[in-house]
C-alpha cells in the first residue's frame, strides 16, 4: 500500500464518524497481541496544554537516555506527526505499511474500528515493534471512553478542564471533569494543574476511590524554558510533577536530563514565531480557555502592541466568546476559514464587528495571510489563531520561504 492509498483509506474511516467506547479497541488489541502492554507509558488528558505537556515529558525522557514514543492529536500538516519515536515522525513508507497491516487484522478479526481507534492501534503496534522504553500518550477527546484509555500508565496527567467538545463530554465543568478523571486508574498516581475548586473536588473524589495519589501543581515553572508563552510555564511545572512521580518509581532521570528536556522540547504551532519584520506568531488556540491564556501571553510578550489578527474557527466552537477574548489584543482582524469544518465568514465578521474592531472577510488562508502581510508595518505583529486547522494551513506558507 502506498501512502496515498493509506490516507484515502483513513479519510474513508473518518467519514464514518465517531463512536466513543473501549470495547472495540480492547478486543482488537487483545487479538493483536496487546502491544500497549509491551512498553511503559504516561497518559495525558485535559482540555488545553496536553500536547505541550506531552512534548516536554517525552523530551526529558529522551534526554535521560530512554527510547521514546509520542502519540498526539490532531496533526497540523502531516498525519505522520501523530506517531513519533525518539522525536522522529514515522516515515511515509512505515506509515503506509502499518495502515495496510492493521487493515488486514481489522478484516481478519471482523472488528470495525473508528478513525481514531485505528490510529491508536497503529501507534501502539509501532511503539511495540520499535521497542520503545516509554510512550507518552495523549487522549484524543475526554478520557473515560477515549481509545487511548486502555493503557495502564506509570502516571496519569490531567492538564485542566475547560468547556470544549461539549456535545460529547457535557456542558458543565463537572460533567467534563468526570470524563477526564476516567483515566485515573487503581493505584496509579495522578498529577494535575487544574485550579477550579469544583473540578478539583471531583479529581480528589476519584483519586480517593481509586487509591491513586493526587498531586496538584500550585506554582508555574520559573527556570529556563525553550517554549515561548507564559502558559507554557504551567505545562512545564506539570511535566516536572509527572517526572517526579516517575522518579519515585525508580526511573532514573537526572537534573541534567530535566534541564536539557525543558530547553530542547519543541511543540509546533504553540506561540511559535514563524517570521520577523513583520513578526508572525502562530498559535493553535481553539477554544475560549486557550484564547484567554493566549491574550495574556501576548500582552506579556508585546505590552505595547496590538496584533493584526488572522482568525478562523471550526463550526463547533464558541467563536463569539473567543472573539471577545482576543479583541483587546487586536487592532484589525482578517477573518478566514480553514478545513471543511470552518465557520462561515459572515458569523466571524459579526462576532468581531460587535467588539468594535475593523474586520475583513478573506476567503482562503493564504489570501488572508497575504492580506495581513501587505497591511503590516515592519514593527507590527501578525497573530494567526483560532484553529489547529488554520495553523496547519498557515505553516507551509512560511516554511517555504
Amino acid at each position: 500500500m502506498k501512502q496515498a492509498q493509506a490516507l484515502a483509506f483513513l479519510d474513508e474511516l473518518r467519514g464514518k464518524g465517531m463512536r466513543l467506547g473501549l470495547e472495540r479497541i480492547e478486543e482488537f488489541l487483545c487479538l493483536a497481541g496487546s502491544p500497549q502492554g509491551k512498553f511503559r507509558s504516561i497518559h495525558i488528558a485535559g482540555t488545553n496544554g496536553k500536547g505541550s505537556t506531552a512534548a516536554l515529558i517525552e523530551r526529558i525522557l529522551r534526554e535521560a537516555g530512554f527510547k521514546t514514543g509520542l502519540f498526539t492529536s490532531p496533526h497540523l500538516i502531516h498525519i505522520n506527526e501523530r506517531i513519533q519515536v525518539n522525536g522522529r515522525l514515522i516515515s511515509g513508507d512505515d506509515f503506509a505499511e502499518l495502515v495496510s497491516e492493521t487493515r488486514v487484522q481489522v478484516e481478519k478479526f471482523k472488528i470495525s474500528l473508528t478513525y481514531f481507534e485505528f490510529l491508536t492501534a497503529m501507534a501502539f503496534k509501532h511503539f511495540s515493534s520499535q521497542k520503545v522504553d516509554f510512550a507518552v500518550v495523549e487522549t484524543g477527546m475526554g478520557g473515560r471512553l477515549d481509545a487511548t484509555n486502555i493503557v495502564r500508565p506509570l502516571v496519569s496527567v490531567i492538564t485542566n478542564v475547560e468547556k470544549d467538545h461539549e456535545q460529547f463530554l457535557g456542558d458543565t465543568f463537572k460533567k467534563i471533569a468526570v470524563e477526564k478523571t476516567g483515566i485515573i486508574k487503581e493505584g496509579i498516581p495522578v498529577v494535575t494543574a487544574e485550579w477550579k475548586k469544583t473540578v478539583l473536588d471531583i479529581f480528589r473524589e476519584k483519586a480517593l476511590e481509586k487509591n491513586a495519589g493526587l498531586s496538584i501543581v500550585r506554582k508555574e515553572f520559573r527556570g529556563n524554558l525553550g517554549l515561548l508563552g507564559s502558559f507554557q510555564r504551567w505545562n512545564a511545572a506539570l511535566a516536572l510533577a509527572a517526572v517526579k512521580e516517575l522518579q519515585k518509581q525508580g526511573v532514573e532521570i537526572s537534573d541534567g536530563a530535566i534541564q536539557g528536556g525543558l530547553m530542547k522540547a519543541l511543540w509546533p504551532g504553540r506561540f511559535q514565531v514563524m517570521q520577523k519584520k513583520p513578526l508572525v506568531v502562530l498559535d493553535c488556540a481553539h477554544n475560549s480557555g486557550c484564547c484567554f491564556v493566549l491574550a495574556q501571553a501576548f500582552k506579556e510578550m508585546f505590552p505595547d502592541k496590538k496584533a493584526l489578527l488572522v482568525f478562523g474557527a471550526s463550526t463547533n466552537k464558541d467563536a463569539e466568546k473567543m472573539a471577545c477574548l482576543l479583541s483587546p489584543i487586536a487592532k484589525r482582524v482578517f477573518a478566514t476559514s480553514a478545513h471543511y469544518r470552518g465557520m462561515s465568514l459572515e458569523r466571524l465578521t459579526t462576532y468581531f464587528g460587535s467588539c468594535c474592531l475593523p474586520v475583513e472577510a478573506v476567503p482562503g488562508v493564504e489570501n488572508a495571510l497575504k492580506k495581513a502581510l501587505s497591511s503590516a508595518e515592519r514593527d507590527d505583529v501578525i497573530l494567526v489563531a483560532g484553529s489547529c486547522f488554520l495553523v496547519g494551513e498557515a505553516m507551509p506558507f512560511f516554511s517555504s520561504d
